[in-house]
């Protein structure tokens, strides 16, 4: 397609902003959960050891329960 016609192709224009638009919510999905995670890493730094075994099986219980709802996309 021609440059200059996909500068005044509305149509275009609308779907490089959405699909811009998209990508910069994807990004800040990534920054969110990355920094999630480090808040749980730090979270089990601070988990004194006779509670560990009890941390444990509640991260297990959450991992079970997401791939549980996730099984049918994912395996």
């Amino acid at each position: 397609m021609n440059e200059l016609y996909k500068m005044f192709n509305q149509n275009y224009v609308q779907q490089q902003a959405t699909q811009e638009q998209h990508h910069i919510q994807q990004v800040k999905q990534v920054q969110d959960t990355a920094k999630a995670l480090k808040d749980f890493l730090d979270g089990i730094d601070k988990i004194e050891p006779p509670y560990q075994a009890a941390a444990n099986a509640e991260f297990c219980a959450i991992i079970w329960n997401y791939i549980q709802r996730h099984q049918n996309g994912m395996f």
